[in-house]
């Protein structure tokens, strides 16, 4: 199986230390040859550990078909023949194979659970959540003592998992469960890619041409420019498998309506102790009010609840052209199980407060007040990507989901809607009051009641 891999010097080095390292991350700027490296690590290490199993990861398919399967076979046609294409997998003379699979949302991590490989290539490493990283290297465990199981990831600054990586790769800032030892990596830029330089002199041209923050970001793999995470405390630290709820635990849901883009309901459950919980969401697009109305009090019905306040967007009240607002078709959808409310939309009052339920860094319990059910990863996951405004920075960027209701920042304004309800059930911020006065006391002892009621 005389098969040539043709390599450069930072992409040798790299393929060299995954007998080293458990986890090894290669980039840091783009251009630098990240996909042909995981290609190439793949073969080597299938051909050369018989009966061993690896899987190369892109986000969608579309990206793991052009980008990996496609060239895959152009540059080593002879893997064509042992290529089973309903599998999506190769299947190597010596008993060895490589799975080739997308993940596109978080919640599809949970399909690798009980899935065991030798090796796991997670290509494009941030755009994912730190918990893909961290369930993924569940999966990865051999039998055979011939090879050390590695786990590769590539990408650059930026995207949603830019925190995670930025922490245990270039800060090396670890938690208890982590080792040290495990992680290296190995920064790659375009000027280590002798094929762009000699032969793509357009592309170099294009990322010197960037903006200034993103020029050092992809050209010169400057991790501390992409700081713009509004949220970057969410961790796994927020996700809890579901578990039955204490007696007197009080529920709210935040709503936003749409339509040609999806509406989102989220539900919380706030315990005795004021922890807060999101237990439950809703959000589809091109949904009648009515029929949104049903859909929240089946959900209604199956948590049992005798009645539900939801905190919505003010849209829902606007009487366009003499015809029945909104909040009367969901009103009358939902009848008595229901009450809809106008919730406080403060975006920037709504920022820090999210900020300071979820904090748990620094913090005298180390423990968040807000968690996520798992089955509301959705949820997790659009706050957790929402940017900062750099035009306004205490506050995150507007964003739109597009023509197939995909994308967008719907469910976390019915998130920050059920937040901030804690604070004011009705809708109302107080005035500003003189400190040290006889108002701030009261407006102390009613901030303190809503919290826990």
């Amino acid at each position: 199986m005389g098969v040539k891999i043709s390599l450069q010097p930072k992409q040798r080095e790299a393929i060299k230390s995954c007998d080293k390292y458990e986890n090894v991350f290669f980039g840091g700027a783009k251009g630098g040859g990240k996909s042909h490296v995981v290609r190439a690590k793949e073969l080597i290490r299938r051909l050369k550990y018989q009966g061993t199993h690896g899987v190369i990861i892109r986000k969608t398919y579309d990206e793991l078909r052009v980008n990996h399967i496609q060239k895959f076979f152009t540059e080593y046609p002879e893997t064509r023949a042992w290529y089973n294409k309903s599998e999506k997998t190769i299947h190597y003379p010596n008993g060895s194979t490589t799975a080739f699979k997308y993940l596109r949302r978080t919640e599809d991590v949970y399909n690798f659970q009980g899935l065991e490989f030798d090796d796991i290539s997670l290509d494009e490493a941030t755009q994912h959540e730190g918990i893909v990283v961290k369930t993924l290297a569940s999966s990865l465990r051999t039998t055979n003592p011939n090879i050390k199981p590695n786990f590769f990831l590539t990408g650059n600054p930026g995207g949603i998992g830019h925190s995670f990586m930025k922490r245990l790769f270039i800060d090396r800032n670890f938690n208890q469960d982590e080792t040290p030892e495990n992680y290296h990596f190995i920064p790659a830029k375009v000027f280590d890619n002798e094929a762009i330089i000699k032969n793509d002199q357009a592309y170099l041209k294009r990322l010197e041409a960037l903006p200034e923050r993103l020029r050092r970001a992809y050209l010169d793999g400057d991790w501390n420019i992409f700081a713009g995470l509004a949220f970057e405390e969410l961790d796994s630290i927020h996700i809890v498998k579901p578990f039955r709820l204490p007696d007197n635990t009080r529920f709210i849901a935040g709503y936003d309506y749409g339509y040609a883009h999806p509406f989102a309901w989220v539900l919380f459950a706030i315990t005795p102790d004021k922890k807060v919980y999101v237990v439950d969401y809703l959000s589809m697009n091109k949904k009648r009010p009515d029929e949104q109305g049903k859909m929240i009090v089946e959900k209604i019905e199956e948590w049992e609840l005798d009645h539900l306040y939801i905190y919505s967007g003010t849209d829902i009240w606007a009487n366009k052209e003499g015809r029945s607002t909104i909040w009367e078709q969901l009103s009358k959808s939902v009848g008595k199980k229901a009450s809809f409310i106008k919730a406080y939309t403060g975006r920037i009052d709504g920022v820090a407060e999210i900020r300071k339920v979820i904090a748990w860094r620094n913090t005298k319990t180390g423990e968040p007040q807000l968690r996520f059910f798992e089955n509301t990863l959705d949820v997790y996951d659009q706050v957790r990507g929402m940017q900062i405004d750099e035009k306004k920075l205490e506050d995150v960027i507007k964003v739109n989901a597009d023509d197939d209701g995909d994308g967008g920042d719907d469910k976390y304004d019915a998130f920050r809607y059920g937040v901030m309800a804690r604070l004011y059930p009705n809708n109302k911020k107080p005035d500003t009051v003189k400190n040290n006065s006889g108002a701030e006391l009261m407006r102390f002892v009613e901030l303190h009641r809503n919290i826990a009621r």
